[in-house]
């Protein structure tokens, strides 16, 4: 009968490769067409997040650089979703300490997500809305306090956690029995800190001003972000059937939680192609000399926001940086907007230059040699961030 429930690993891989082999056509085109429908998205995401949506048509006739994109964004959401998960792989491992048959496991999960909740609600109010509050040391140490607290009360409430802890540990207390608390506790406080790092990916990849709807925004998204990274392994360790079955619903569960995170979350699909197209140099870090062509003349742009000037032959060169360039599509934006934050990029795009990479000439980057007694490029940056300093302190002394 264990044989019928649990089968071995070499038959369900024979099963799984003979059913792919059996559908190897449509499983092919199924995942080409999928391929290109995400290639084709993030690469609309990435024109939109720029504010030039009108790209994305003209960019779709190069089909080799929408695999070359392909490639680029696979890896990058694998590390978002490495990232996302990494409370739940610590939530598991927590489980997997209070026994190993299955119904104890499943018992296991229901009862520690009380500690954990407390512990991620704790820690999110203290990051977002008393950040000054405890400082960085007491909000560490209250926050490990409310989730091994949360474990306390779990212990004390719940017989049934009781009889686990009795299996796993011995019945009667000893030194033993202790260390394993402590194991168990030291577990979820990992567990709940771990969020630092999805907390930080959030805000890394938020697009928008920061206001106080936009503070409470995130800090709800967090905390649920939070708890659903826990679900996972929470159907693993309680969902009915095989390994492999909870194996195949787990990883559902996480795929379709993180493309629902995707589409919540305000700007973590465009961060996602931002950094692509910063890997493939589609978006260019540096600023450069180009020659536009003949059909440009120097009366079309602003002298001062894009440095031009007339070379030998008639046409205007102007100092720009690459902002899309993608197949037969270039789009030239002024150095002056290099700097500029994402969400402040369609203001200021459509003051940007479309052309395509054969009718322009790219002049190679010159080197900047420093004079002889000039400051060390460290100093003057720290003057400069002295003398900003002091005039906000001004400023605020003033008002």
């Amino acid at each position: 009968m264990s044989t019928l429930t649990n089968p071995s690993f070499s038959t369900v891989f024979t099963q799984f490769l003979r059913r792919v082999l059996h559908h190897w056509t449509p499983i092919t085109v199924t995942l080409a067409f999928a391929a290109t429908t995400l290639s084709g998205l993030n690469l609309y995401l990435y024109t939109q997040v720029i504010g030039r949506p009108d790209l994305f048509l003209p960019a779709l006739e190069s089909g080799a650089s929408l695999a070359a994109w392909l490639f680029i964004v696979l890896p990058i959401m694998a590390g978002y979703l490495f990232i996302l998960t990494s409370t739940g792989w610590l939530y598991g491992l927590c489980v997997s300490m209070l026994g190993r048959r299955r119904r104890h496991l499943g018992q296991a999960a229901q009862r520690l997500l009380l500690p954990v909740i407390a512990g991620s609600l704790t820690f999110v109010v203290l990051v977002f809305f008393c950040p000054d509050w405890l400082g960085a040391s007491g909000s560490v140490a209250f926050v490990i306090a409310a989730t091994v607290l949360g474990l306390v009360a779990t212990y004390a409430l719940s017989p049934r956690f009781r009889l686990l802890v009795a299996l796993a540990a011995g019945r009667k207390w000893s030194w033993a029995k202790l260390g394993f608390l402590s194991c168990v506790a030291m577990l979820l406080v990992c567990t709940v800190l771990a969020a630092t790092f999805s907390i930080s990916l959030i805000l890394a990849s938020y697009i928008g001003e920061d206001t106080n709807d936009a503070v409470r925004f995130v800090a709800t998204l967090s905390f649920f972000t939070q708890v659903l990274s826990l679900a996972p392994a929470f159907v693993f360790f309680t969902v009915r059937g095989s390994l492999y079955r909870r194996l195949v619903i787990g990883f559902t569960v996480t795929v379709l939680l993180f493309l629902a995170f995707l589409l919540v979350a305000r700007g973590a699909a465009s961060s996602v192609s931002h950094a692509a197209a910063g890997k493939l140099e589609l978006r260019q870090t540096f600023t450069t000399r180009f020659v536009l062509p003949r059909r440009i003349e120097l009366d079309d742009l602003d002298s001062l926001l894009w440095h031009t000037r007339v070379v030998r032959d008639g046409r205007v060169e102007v100092l720009a940086y690459q902002l899309f360039g993608f197949g037969n599509v270039l789009l030239l934006c002024p150095g002056s907007l290099l700097k500029s934050e994402l969400h402040r990029l369609p203001r200021y795009s459509r003051q940007c230059l479309r052309t395509s990479p054969e009718e322009v000439e790219r002049k190679p980057l010159r080197f900047r040699y420093s004079r002889t007694g000039d400051p060390a490029p460290w100093r003057v940056h720290a003057e400069r961030l002295a003398d900003r300093a002091s005039a906000f302190g001004a400023e605020a002394v003033a008002k």
